[in-house]
């Protein structure tokens, strides 16, 4: 039921965050991935008179050691996600109880209430990647044995408890470990986007791609899921082989182990948690705490620390810390209370799907991908929104979302609308787990940060046994009251009354730290680059401070956001969105076949949103707009979204994302307009003559800047000749589409002056009038 490290769930549906680890060991450190000898200049170096300043370094390549762990990450919660729905599926074959259905939830979750602290000694004890491949393998040992069990038919209700529990017992160790790693492979101005990238695979394995796999795999035998997640956890443990990382940091010398800030009114939390030399003389807690004064094993090596220290000593010594630093405490209560509350659905959630949804095992596991699409979304968004925001707002902002999709879920019986449901909530809890992850980063020293994020994580993740089991509860004691329908219910009005409660606090008691409206109180005046503290101008480097923008990589086209290519991955994820709920979800519930689901099926959805020109002609005017984001079976919905991402995937950065937006939606629009004038009685639908616009602009922009044109051209060869080449493809769109394309980014590539700006901010908004008036003119004819 769960995804294997979900710091916040959202409508049931678990979100796994990207590991987080340690914050940089603060000015001079050198850069883990990509330098080993030239080290960073202090804060407020100035260079003599007459130096030459060298080009600022690009910081938007994150190694090969990062991408490994991605892959890695992706493969191990690809596996766990298809066992998401396995387990509890398995569960309900071997009975229907609530109570014990929701026990392998609670075995599942129980581990982190009992292992989390000594995971956290091992993890700052122990070589990271070791632990991580280790763990891996144990649970591919686990997960195996038991696929045999099953095929030999001699499993019972037990024994799934006990693998279960066992698999999250090795779980507590692997996520620990995967958080601490990851500042010793990225710099930190790259952890936002790091912890993105990772929550983006995190999801996509095992919220999105794997539940979606594990329900049709149950669908041929309940053996298979198991023994495919076996040989995926294998799978990751190698690929953990590859990862590199730079050497760790010792811990201060003794007498100067930190005392946590605070974080209140009297100044921010600094930002650079790692510069524990200084923390002593400045932070009165620290000299007046006889342990961490006296305590000559606090200045050891992690890797020596093991052979001088007892278990219990150092489990203390980062319990001090996280229980002295105010806000890091606060967050950790909060957190469990808000999963404690989200849990309370999760135990008996496959009973609400079976029995009210209507729900059979591949649909299931769909409804879960579906609410993985935006989770993804969340996590390409999560660094913009935190960027635009900042991060009290976001963290408002989720909260506000997870009370919604609770009893938005819990008044409707539409499979539909609970997949929109666990869309929105799953997205806003991902941003949650980037915006809280990457400042636990920034502000918890290396040497202690397996042992603090133990902590959070048993805050955390304590109370999910907890909530499945009181879900469970609910339902059995309401049934009596309720009717069995309105007890499957009652779990998610509690969920969504208890988060509510949990706003008000927030919002009234909250207001220090990630909290504050101070962005200094957030992310401190240490993250600032040492060319800004030269006084460099903004416009000529990267903004390395959290939540910052990259500086524009070609001002020409005023490309000053998009690095994270957003946009980009918001219209991905919609398009998917729509196709899976319309061709899964409706269609195969309509009796569309999974061929037809595949190659060329229509569902209730379609019919619905299609370009049709007499439907316009009755006043359904939308289809001008959405019939660029329904395609007729999956395989039009992949081809149409890969060549958008190998298209956007340059031209977003470069354009920047309002505009990038601006010319995907109108070269949209002009290919509706264009096929309601040219075949009015056709039916169409797809993404395609929004493709076209982006080629052609993709296409002028290389041209103005006398880059490369090899991609805009493959690609606009490859769609002129499918156009001619396929019966039935929509000519009029396409080539409405790659006109339209080409006159915006025409208007966008115009030189600056105060003139020719005003130019380039009116050919998008003419050519959006001259569409809607050549709408308008053919309604009226």
């Amino acid at each position: 039921m769960r995804e294997p490290a979900p710091e916040v769930s959202s409508g049931g549906t678990a979100v796994a965050p990207g590991p987080a680890g340690p914050p940089p060991a603060g000015p001079g450190t050198p850069d883990p991935v990509t330098s080993t000898t030239d080290p960073a200049p202090a804060a407020g170096h100035k260079p003599p008179a007459g130096a030459t300043r060298p080009a600022p370094r690009r910081t938007d390549k994150l190694g090969t050691g990062f991408w490994a762990l991605f892959a890695a990450m992706f493969v191990a919660n690809l596996g766990s996600g298809i066992t998401t729905v396995a387990f509890p599926w398995l569960t309900t074959e071997m009975t229907t109880d609530p109570l014990l259905v929701a026990g392998v939830g609670v075995a599942a979750e129980l581990p982190w209430l009992l292992f989390s602290l000594p995971a956290g000694v091992l993890v700052d004890r122990y070589e990271h990647r070791r632990l991580i491949s280790s763990t891996h393998l144990g649970r591919a040992l686990v997960v195996g044995l038991l696929a045999v069990v099953l095929f030999a038919d001699v499993a019972s209700i037990w024994m799934v408890y006990l693998v279960a529990f066992t698999i999250g017992a090795l779980t507590v160790l692997n996520e620990n470990a995967t958080q601490t790693i990851l500042p010793r492979i990225v710099r930190p101005s790259q952890l936002n986007r790091a912890n993105s990238n990772l929550v983006l695979a995190d999801t996509t394995g095992g919220v999105f791609l794997g539940p979606a796999i594990g329900g049709l795999l149950l669908t041929v035998a309940v053996t298979l899921p198991f023994a495919v997640d076996a040989a995926l956890y294998l799978l990751a443990a190698g690929l953990i082989l590859l990862v590199t990382v730079s050497a760790r940091r010792t811990a201060p010398a003794a007498g100067t182990l930190p005392a946590p800030p605070v974080g209140t009114a009297s100044g921010p939390v600094p930002a650079a948690g790692a510069a524990a030399e200084t923390a002593a003389a400045t932070d009165p807690a620290s000299a007046t705490d006889p342990a961490s004064a006296t305590d000559p094993a606090s200045a050891t090596d992690p890797a020596e620390g093991p052979a001088r220290r007892s278990l219990r000593t150092e489990m203390a010594e980062g319990a001090r810390y996280f229980w002295n630093h105010r806000v890091l405490r606060q967050l950790g209560i909060f957190l469990g209370l808000l999963n404690l509350a989200s849990s309370i659905i999760v135990g008996t959630q496959v009973l609400f799907a079976q029995e009210i949804l209507n729900l059979n095992a591949a649909q299931y596991g769909v409804l879960f991908a579906v609410g993985a699409v935006g989770a993804a979304a969340g996590a390409g968004l999560a660094p913009m929104l935190e960027a635009r925001l900042g991060a009290r707002q976001v963290l408002l902002l989720t909260l506000f979302g997870n009370s919604a999709v609770s009893l938005t879920i819990g008044f409707t019986s539409s499979a539909l609308l609970v997949a929109l449901a666990l869309t929105v909530g799953a997205g806003l809890a991902v941003v949650w787990n980037v915006v809280t992850i990457s400042y636990r980063q920034r502000i918890v020293p290396e040497h202690l940060l397996g042992r603090v994020n133990s902590i959070y994580r048993l805050l955390a993740w304590g109370p999910l046994s907890a909530g499945s089991l009181i879900g469970g509860l609910v339902v059995k004691l309401g049934e009596p009251l309720l009717g069995r329908e309105g007890a499957l219910r009652a779990p998610l009005f509690l969920s969504g009354t208890l988060t509510a409660v949990l706003i008000c606090y927030a919002l009234i008691r909250l207001r220090d730290g990630i909290w504050s409206r101070d962005r200094d109180a957030v992310y401190g005046p240490e993250d600032r680059t040492p060319e800004e503290e030269d006084g460099m101008a903004e416009e000529q480097l990267t903004d390395e401070r959290p939540g910052g923008t990259a500086a524009p990589p070609l001002p020409a086209f005023g490309g000053t956001g998009g690095a994270d290519r957003p946009v980009l991955k918001t219209l991905i994820a919609v398009n998917v969105l729509i196709a899976v709920a319309g061709l899964v979800m409706i269609g195969l519930k309509e009796g569309l076949t999974p061929a037809a689901a595949i190659w060329d099926g229509v569902s209730p959805l379609h019919l619905a949103t299609e370009m049709n020109g007499p439907a316009v002609d009755r006043g359904e005017v939308w289809r001008l707009v959405s019939s660029m984001f329904v395609h007729y079976g999956l395989a039009h919905l992949v081809a149409n979204m890969v060549m958008l991402g190998l298209a956007g995937w340059k031209l977003e950065p470069i354009l920047g994302s309002r505009r990038f937006l601006e010319l995907y939606l109108l070269s949209g629009l002009g290919a509706g307009i264009a096929t309601y004038l040219f075949t009015h009685d056709a039916l169409t639908a797809g993404a395609s003559g929004a493709n076209f616009g982006v080629f052609a602009a993709l296409l002028v922009v290389c041209l103005k800047l006398r880059q490369r044109s090899v991609l805009a051209i493959v690609l606009l060869a490859f769609g002129v000749v499918t156009t001619f080449a396929i019966p039935g493809m929509a000519i009029a769109a396409h080539i409405a589409g790659l006109v339209v394309g080409t006159a915006v980014a025409a208007g966008y590539a115009l030189p600056t002056g105060d003139r020719r700006d005003r130019l380039r901010v009116a050919v998008p908004v003419g050519t959006l009038v001259v569409l809607l008036l050549v709408a308008v003119v053919a309604l009226l004819l």
